[in-house]
């Protein structure tokens, strides 16, 4: 007979072999599917380019003399290749990578490049910039400004910039540059943007927001026809919100949720806010439930639901606010907070509160057993312990009533 044991050890060791051999092949990248790209790169006349730099995917070649390349290892999805060379305007181009396949760089398997100017090297700025391949923005901007440093599109380019450097978080070169557009090229087509951007920068960035509201101001003053007018209206309830300043807040998302559309949406959220902050709870319920009613869909409106029964509740309608806990529950029962807190045992809790206002304990009490039932490790929205509470009301329940 075999001796068991001996077995179990074998067994042991080659589950043990076979996991570090599966580990292996995970960190050298041996479950990754890889493809390889191809093609050639010609001038707009015509001519072959050798000297291309080609990169996709942390992989780069340099295109040969009749202007081909093949990089290989290139893993597979979708990919963006840059073109780049010392004469010619750079390129982007998207491609899908096929595991085990030498994919062509498109149908044609050709790509044509423009002689560097100020225009094409400016279009293709704005390009990567809309691609969000802002550290490259800035690297390629650097090299334009200094190319072409009395050039009439550096307004543009000194904006495309300022704007890659705010997405970077680099607010201080950002601001820079985003007040040197402002200043310096009052006329460009980029100006109000520039301005938008700098509030933001000034708000968001260093945190100074009777700064961001000046400068939202002056966007608001200066490009009256500017379609960024509405956003900044909304910004500046946003900081004055920020700064406790309720009423000038819901006064700034009143003029923004004139324009329409997002913004409307967004401001009649954030109006039943600042109606619950000023103790104004019935206003506050009527814009919480108007948002509800309006947007029934968005990942605001379970916020906005349970918001409801809290204003209500607030101003003591008890039998209101008990309809709107429940549909709260029963709406979005898989509704969160921002931070993915659940928002259905709050609102539960608070159902409970408003059945021991209706003099409904035995109903309250059952509520409160269900929360701790299903809901064992249910927290506040700041992450404290919601079920403390519960069974703070349990026990004044027992204590008081029962």
């Amino acid at each position: 007979m075999k001796d068991k044991s001996k077995i179990g050890v074998y067994g042991i060791l080659i589950a043990g072999i076979l996991w570090i051999v599966f580990l292996a092949g995970c960190l050298n990248g041996g479950f990754l599917q890889y493809g390889s790209l191809r093609g050639r790169v010609l001038s707009v006349a015509g001519a072959p380019l050798d000297g291309v730099l080609v990169e996709v995917a942390n992989r780069s070649t340099i295109t040969l003399a009749d202007g081909s390349f093949l990089i290989d290892r290139v893993p597979t999805g979708k990919r963006y290749v840059f073109f780049s060379h010392p004469d010619y305007a750079g390129k982007v181009l998207e491609v899908d990578i096929v595991a085990d396949t030498i994919c062509d760089i498109n149908p044609e398997g050709v790509v044509y490049l423009a002689e560097k100017t100020p225009q094409t090297q400016r279009d293709f700025l704005f390009e990567i910039y809309q691609l969000g391949f802002y550290e490259r923005v800035v690297d390629e901007a650097n090299s334009f400004l200094v190319l072409y440093p009395q050039d009439p599109l550096q307004g543009d380019v000194l904006f495309v910039r300022g704007a890659s450097l705010y997405y970077l978080e680099e607010y201080e070169k950002s601001v820079a540059d985003l007040n040197a557009v402002v200043n310096s090229y009052p006329d460009s087509e980029f100006a109000d943007d520039a301005q938008y951007l700098l509030a933001k920068s000034y708000g968001e960035g260093y945190g100074d927001y009777y700064r961001a509201i000046s400068e939202y101001r002056r966007l608001i003053e200066q490009y009256p026809q500017s379609d960024l007018v509405g956003a900044a209206y909304y910004e500046i309830g946003d900081c004055y919100y920020i700064l406790g300043d309720y009423f000038n807040a819901y006064q700034s998302y009143q003029q923004a949720q004139e324009f329409g559309g997002e913004l409307e949406r967004k401001s009649i959220y954030a109006i039943g806010h600042c109606m619950y902050k000023l103790n104004n709870f019935l206003e506050a319920a009527r814009y919480f439930d108007e948002y509800v009613n309006r947007y029934p869909n968005t990942d605001l409106s379970d916020d906005a639901q349970y918001f409801e029964g809290a204003s209500l509740y607030r101003a003591e309608r008890f039998s209101e606010a008990l309809l709107a806990f429940e549909d709260c529950v029963e709406k979005y029962p898989q509704g969160t907070w921002y931070n993915g807190i659940a928002i259905a045992p709050a609102a539960l809790f608070h159902k409970g509160l408003c059945l021991e206002r209706l003099q409904r304990y035995t109903e309250a009490y059952q509520t409160y057993l269900y929360i701790i039932k299903n809901y064992p490790g249910a927290k506040w929205a700041d992450g404290s312990s919601l079920i403390k509470s519960v069974r703070f009301r349990i026990d004044w329940l027992n204590q008081n009533v029962f």
